[in-house]
């Protein structure tokens, strides 16, 4: 699958990685329309602030994406944010781009500045190889501690003709649903407005990357993009629906694979909490739950401890929380219904279940629809051995 008018330009810039493609140009034509979500970490790197500052201007031509991975160029001051601009100004001149056209991504260690003259060179190799690369050089030059690319390609029909969707996406830690996660990068020829873009973005992450947490740690460098070449026309209104639902599971399935490859996970667990009044309280009570270390180890060691889920749900501070309206179903099984003990359920069943690689976790309060859905992953000695020796 291909996306004309969408060129990609991969090289090494050997800070960190030794060969390994660690820095990408991604260039779309004059007719592209982007949206950006970014971090609510209220400290943020130096390429979020510039990316914030332009992300709402008009351009009428050729749009840039610059990035590099193994150093996030945050916590570096008046200095980070000069290094950055001044890439900005190098690569605005190599393509004959004003600087406004060029947003700037940084991933890796925070507090250590870029190495400019490293990656000066390394976006100027870019820019030669634009239109030489492949999405799946662009998915392994943003990775850091992945252990693994992560790409969606998707089709999909649109009365006569074919729309097309590919997404990329980096990201195995720090991650905490409060704006998009990690970085993703997500594009596709179907014509959309700015204003239908941007909405169609904030819902879909707010149902995607917003809802997965591995750590319960918020990165400064969080940006998600989703942009357009506007090839394709459409009736909107008429297949909003499927257009949506199309965008939607690109987005979950990027998603996805951040949790399974979260720094040292080994399961994926899925929360979902219904019945509670609101959205916002269920995705409260399911975030508790995904962010206890107690579930977390849990999930590792294969033991359907189901007394740390409900205890972490009641510590969610939901004023709402009845135990006698509390229902507990581990996959297929239900273990308390009604506050009650299902005399059912057995060890073996909850066993089966956490044995998994994906682990379905259901609670419920009682009859309201709302309902909100959380995924994370588990808890291993390897998430400690990476975290605890991140920098060398």
């Amino acid at each position: 699958m291909m996306l004309k008018n969408i060129k990609i330009g991969c090289a090494s810039s050997a800070t960190k990685y030794g060969t390994r493609l660690d820095t990408t140009i991604v260039k779309l034509e004059k007719n592209a329309i982007w949206s950006g979500l970014f971090t609510s970490n209220k400290f943020k790197s130096a390429p979020v602030e510039i990316c914030l500052e332009k992300i709402n201007k008009n351009i009428s031509e050729p749009k840039v994406l610059m990035i590099n991975a193994g150093n996030a160029n945050a916590a570096t001051g008046k200095r980070g944010k000069k290094d950055s601009e001044k890439l900005i100004k190098e690569v605005s001149s190599l393509l004959d781009v004003s600087g406004d056209s060029i947003l700037p991504f940084s991933t890796g260690v925070v507090g250590e500045l870029l190495d400019t003259t490293k990656l000066s060179q390394a976006f100027k190799r870019c820019t030669d190889q634009l239109g030489k690369n492949s999405w799946k050089d662009f998915a392994n030059a943003i990775m850091t501690t992945d252990t693994k690319h992560k790409i969606v390609k998707r089709e999909f029909a649109l009365g006569n003709q074919k729309v097309n969707v590919i997404g990329v996406a980096k990201g195995v830690g720090m991650i905490e649903p409060n704006m998009a996660t990690t970085l993703s990068f997500v594009f596709t020829d179907l014509k959309l407005s700015k204003i239908q873009l941007k909405k169609l973005h904030k819902d879909i992450c707010d149902h995607t990357f917003n809802i997965i947490s591995i750590d319960g740690d918020q990165s400064p460098s969080d940006s998600s993009i989703f942009a357009t070449t506007s090839e394709k026309k459409s009736d909107i209104k008429k297949y909003h629906r499927k257009i949506k639902n199309n965008f939607l599971e690109v987005f979950r399935e990027l998603a996805e694979k951040l949790v399974l490859d979260g720094e040292g996970a080994t399961k994926l667990i899925k929360i979902r909490v219904s019945g509670l009044s609101s959205y916002g309280a269920s995705k409260k009570v399911a975030l508790k739950v995904a962010n206890s270390p107690l579930v977390k180890t849990a999930a590792y060691g294969e033991d359907p401890n189901w007394g740390r889920i409900i205890t972490a749900a009641g510590n969610a501070g939901v004023k709402e929380f009845d135990m006698k309206k509390l229902s507990l179903k581990i996959g297929n099984y239900p273990v308390l219904i009604n506050g009650n003990l299902n005399p059912k359920y057995t060890e073996a069943k909850g066993k089966k279940e956490f044995r998994k690689k994906t682990i379905n976790i259901e609670i419920k309060f009682g009859k309201a629809k709302q309902s909100a859905l959380v995924m994370t992953s588990d808890l291993s000695p390897e998430y400690i051995s990476i975290n605890s020796d991140y920098r060398s």
